[in-house]
């Protein structure tokens, strides 16, 4: 596993980013990425749906059109974003084009949509729609790529995802069939296809149902009501060639193999348990204000959310983030605390690989069930004869790669998710997504991996697994599947609130680089809790002659003060691992390099000083200004977005300095060609930085006060600063 430092890439870290001037200049503060740089990363684009939680669950995109399509439960309804306007290392908020609602499509007691597909090719979108009640047959219900009705074909019940093929010749639909809270009504769960015929859906789905003589024996299936009827597909997805898909059936620990050439159900396979008692599946199992990773006597039932295919050496594997999902209705619930049965448990080493019988025992006879009353497990597994010999707990706490064809186990990631959480955000460990709370999941599935894809960057395949609640996305190699590496960690969640930046990711969505608006890879992740997508650009990071950055040498003027500050933390790179320097810097950011550099202190409850700063920069613009170190301009206006000229430069320094130290700094004589040029205001900081030898003339004898500053030149008097300051 491959671990080095976490680094926070904030507001300033625009400063290092192409802007256009027609971008929106904003950033979020709230980003941050741990692990080894050898992949870039950063946040490009927010979208908010305003409607907070639900707001944004599913994403497709359509490479042609350049749009977005995203389910909002909120608002049961569906939101087209366009990404055409995103450019390399440029930030900016994104906003709604259309928003369509499920009421629109003229059905009668429909509830929601659950997912959302885009053709690969066709002027046609599909959307899975739950009727109301959910038990009833559902509908997919296909639109134009601009959202125009086109016709609403019947699925089963409760239709939770729809995928086309990558030939694009079908549509297929997992009808996951749930029960009514009540019980009384339980449709099997079946899978949907739907023929596209010259980009015309057909008028009729063919629906697959399930045959016990398909399941393996290690298939879950001791729940209430029949096999069949237990039997609940919540994920699609499809092989490369269209000729076979693979179902995600959580509740049933299970992968359903589907053969699209005969479209017919050719198997269903339990993906079996992970022993928690072996070293290196360990997991902190216990809620008890402490961190403990440790082996503990739980069998975990793997129970995939959203899983993805790739293939390797022309092997085929299925990737599955192990997030565990229980049966838990009003009339019916398998969830049990151990504490609930304690007095039924005598576990049986036989269960277990980690344990003898004798370790096993003297555990429990030093109170190990007691300290585990709170953690949660299923009443449906490990009782025999009315005791319980093992305990099985929901999900894996892992990311785990199977052989599609044999469904073997090739690799998990064992305890290294809480592990690398533990790390990063110690404060944070095992936190819930709708409240900070140290510790607070431990004992109930803990960080919670919902959802995985794959993509390929500069030619390494990654798998990126969303961690629900603790909100952030695990990045692997599995280049080669069973030997794959632990390669960085991002989140733009804000941990200094609640619910606070982007919260709780439901969905990701992997983007090429060839389909892609900026000419890199990105990787859109959907936000349930705060309703909130993040765009994060994604590449390789090569730096060239042992240069921090790609596009700077060793020998360029301002490299040493450009590397200081990024092993500082001031600044930081553009996604593509270049640093820009020529490029303009704005008023905002260069305030917000003075706040990192002086360590000012930032204090989100602050009202705001300026309304026009934006969220990135705001607290920091603020800790800046009540530093006496920048001034508005007109109107209570900060101008974030204007590029900063020498001459403000000069005088935000200045003030910097002289904050800081508590003494006036000494002015020097100028004699500039163009010094009755330069305004009032700045004419004494001018002087005092030409005697702190910050800022020179041209070598015309001009200052130029009214230029704009680049990033190299900003760098070099950020470093200045700091040093003298250090002296």
């Amino acid at each position: 596993m491959k671990k080095s430092f976490l680094r926070f890439t904030a507001a300033g870290s625009l400063l290092l980013t192409a802007v256009s001037p027609s971008a929106v200049l904003a950033e979020t503060s709230s980003f941050f990425q741990y692990g080894e740089e050898e992949l870039s990363v950063s946040q490009i684009a927010r979208y908010d749906s305003m409607a907070g939680e639900g707001g944004t669950e599913i994403m497709a995109y359509d490479a042609g059109s350049e749009k977005a399509f995203i389910t909002n439960g909120a608002e049961a309804g569906l939101d087209i974003v366009s990404f055409s306007t995103l450019g390399s290392g440029q930030y900016q908020q994104l906003e709604s084009r259309k928003r369509i609602q499920v009421s629109e499509f003229g059905l009668e007691q429909v509830d929601d949509i659950t997912s959302v597909a885009a053709h690969p090719n066709e002027d046609l979108i599909a959307l899975s729609v739950v009727s109301a009640p959910k038990t009833d047959p559902g509908y997919v219900v296909f639109l134009t790529k601009d959202g125009e009705y086109i016709k609403a074909v019947q699925a089963g019940a409760l239709p939770d995802m729809v995928t086309f093929t990558p030939d694009g010749t079908k549509l297929l639909a997992a009808n996951e069939g749930e029960p009514s809270d009540d019980y009384r009504v339980d449709p099997e769960g079946s899978i949907s296809i739907i023929d596209i015929m010259e980009g015309s859906p057909a008028a009729e789905a063919k629906t697959l149902s399930f045959s016990e003589d398909k399941l393996d024996e290690s298939v879950r299936t001791s729940s209430r009501g029949t096999v069949l009827q237990q039997l609940e597909p919540e994920y699609i997805t499809i092989t490369e060639d269209s000729r076979t898909a693979y179902a995600a059936l959580q509740e049933n620990n299970a992968i359903a193999e589907i053969n699209l050439e005969t479209e017919t159900i050719d198997s269903v396979k339990g993906l079996g348990v992970k022993d928690h008692s072996v070293p290196g599946n360990e997991l902190d199992g216990v809620e008890n204000g402490s961190m403990e990773i440790e082996t503990l006597p739980l069998l975990g039932l793997y129970m995939p959310d959203a899983i993805d295919t790739f293939t390797a050496d022309g092997q085929t594997y299925i990737v599955t983030p192990n997030e565990g999902d229980a049966r838990d209705y009003e009339a019916y619930s398998e969830e049990v605390e151990i504490g609930d049965i304690i007095d039924s448990i005598d576990l049986n080493a036989d269960h277990y690989e980690g344990y003898t019988q004798e370790e096993l025992d003297e555990r429990i006879e030093n109170g190990l069930l007691e300290k585990m009353e709170d953690t949660e497990i299923t009443a449906e597994n490990g009782e025999v004869g009315g005791t319980y010999e093992a305990l099985y707990s929901y999900g894996a706490r892992s990311f785990s790669i199977f052989d599609a064809e044999t469904m073997d186990l090739v690799y998990d990631s064992g305890s290294e998710i809480e592990e690398i959480t533990a790390e990063a955000l110690p404060e944070h460990f095992n936190t819930n997504n709708d409240e900070l709370e140290f510790d607070g999941r431990s004992d109930a599935k803990g960080p919670e991996p919902e959802t995985t894809v794959t993509g390929e960057v500069d030619g390494t395949t990654y798998a990126f697994t969303a961690l629900e609640r603790f909100s952030a996305v695990m990045v692997y190699d599995i280049t080669d599947p069973a030997d794959a590496s632990f390669v960085t960690m991002i989140s733009s969640r804000d941990f200094s609130e609640d619910i606070a930046g982007d919260v709780a990711p439901e969905g990701l969505t992997f983007i090429s680089a060839s389909d892609s608006s900026t000419g890199e890879a990105l990787l859109a992740a959907t936000h349930e809790m705060s309703g909130t997508i993040a765009v994060y650009e994604l590449s390789e990071k090569t730096g060239e002659n042992g240069s921090v950055f790609q596009d700077i040498d060793e020998d360029y003027w301002a490299y040493p003060h450009i590397k200081e500050l990024q092993e500082n933390g001031i600044v930081t790179g553009r996604a593509d691992g270049t640093f820009a320097p020529s490029e303009e810097v704005t008023r905002a950011q260069f305030a917000v390099m003075l706040s990192r550099a002086l360590d000012l202190e930032q204090d989100s409850d602050r009202d705001g000083v300026f309304e026009d700063v934006p969220e990135w920069a705001a607290d920091e613009v603020k800790a800046v200004y009540e530093a006496g170190i920048a001034t508005g301009k007109t109107n209570g206006r900060f101008f974030p977005q204007d590029p900063i000229t020498r001459e403000q430069m000069a005088a935000m320094l200045v003030r910097a300095y002289e904050y800081q130290t508590g003494e006036t700094a000494e002015a020097a004589e100028i004699s500039y060609n163009d010094r009755d040029s330069i305004s009032s205001y700045a004419h004494d900081s001018v002087e005092k930085a030409a005697g702190l030898e910050w800022m020179t003339g041209t070598g015309d004898g001009m200052f130029q006060p009214k230029e704009a500053s680049t990033r190299a030149q900003a760098a070099k008097v950020i470093s200045m600063l700091k040093h003298d300051l250090e002296e």
